[in-house]
């Protein structure tokens, strides 16, 4: 379900308060790389190797959830033209 009474802006907000303070402490290095997809209306999440198969099985369990992904341990989810960046929790 989308939510209208928040921004782009401010749902990437929620989302990556949400990942920084709830899931991130829960990850280890062996979760480097993976996709985190969180609903930022519940705060729960999926986890997997692959983003689209994180987004379907919170969509399965949380039908109206509203995902916001994160990659563990980067910057950014995708990175066009290679990048410099060293991952780390």
């Amino acid at each position: 379900m989308a939510r209208p009474d928040l921004t782009s802006a401010e749902i990437a907000a929620l989302g990556a308060k949400i990942y920084q303070e709830n899931i991130r402490p829960l990850m280890t290095e062996a979760d480097i790389g993976k996709f985190v997809v969180v609903d930022v209306n519940s705060g729960e999440y999926e986890i997997d190797e692959k983003d689209v198969a994180a987004t379907i099985r919170l969509h399965q369990r949380l039908p109206d959830a509203f995902g916001f992904g994160v990659r563990v341990g980067y910057s950014a989810a995708y990175f066009f033209g290679g990048y410099d960046e060293e991952p780390k929790l």
